[in-house]
């Protein structure tokens, strides 16, 4: 995700809500709007690199190997291969067709998962402009601060909680297939840190207040 367009996003939102506030004089409220403007034209421009930056991302998901956590414990680096092999330090680990069928399946259930990471992260900046876009139509018609923001958070709830839940729901099935293949696969288990915790926590922040 470019990191350069979150910032963005997020500071042309906060030029226009700055700009809905009460102010001393009406030449405040235009230079706001006016940096509000500029705001929203750069990160326009930012996002159309950002998506160029997504794509090649996503490439890499469905064709490089994916790196496993080892939790803090220093390990030596673990990947997995798009065909479900395991490699420890740059070097494949002997396999039975079971092994590889499970390290395959939890390959492609991560994959989903990091995908829809992915997705979030570019809904999410995409939302911070509309939201600084809509901001500003609705400052200029004279809605307050208040209704603003409540059309923000109407904004989030439509369009960025559906795909949370949606990583969420495929939480309980990695977290299945990673012990299955923990257990399968001794080599493997030191880089199993997901634990249902991971679930639960994430299901608990599906109702989270936007």
């Amino acid at each position: 995700m470019n990191t350069q367009l979150l910032r963005t996003a997020l500071a042309a939102t906060l030029l226009v809500l700055a700009a809905c506030q009460p102010s001393t004089g009406n030449g405040a409220i235009a230079q706001g709007i006016d940096e509000a403007q500029k705001g929203l034209q750069k990160a326009s421009k930012e996002m159309e690199n950002a998506k160029q930056e997504i794509a090649q991302a996503q490439h890499k998901l469905d064709t490089g190997n994916m790196s496993l956590s080892d939790n803090g414990n220093k390990l030596p680096k673990a990947e997995i291969t798009p065909a479900g092999e395991l490699l420890i330090d740059g070097k494949p680990v002997a396999m039975t067709a079971e092994q590889k069928a499970l390290g395959h399946a939890y390959r492609v259930q991560l994959q989903g998962v990091a995908s829809d990471g992915i997705a979030i992260g570019m809904e999410g900046a995409k939302l911070g402009i509309d939201a600084a876009a809509g901001a500003l139509k609705s400052l200029m018609g004279g809605q307050s601060a208040d209704e603003v923001g409540k059309q923000a958070e109407a904004m989030a709830k439509e369009t960025i909680k559906p795909k949370v839940e949606q990583l969420c729901a495929r939480l309980p099935d990695l977290l299945k297939t990673q012990k299955a293949w923990a257990a399968a696969q001794p080599e493997f288990r030191p880089y199993a840190t997901m634990d249902q915790s991971d679930v639960d926590d994430c299901m608990d922040k599906q109702d989270w207040n936007f």
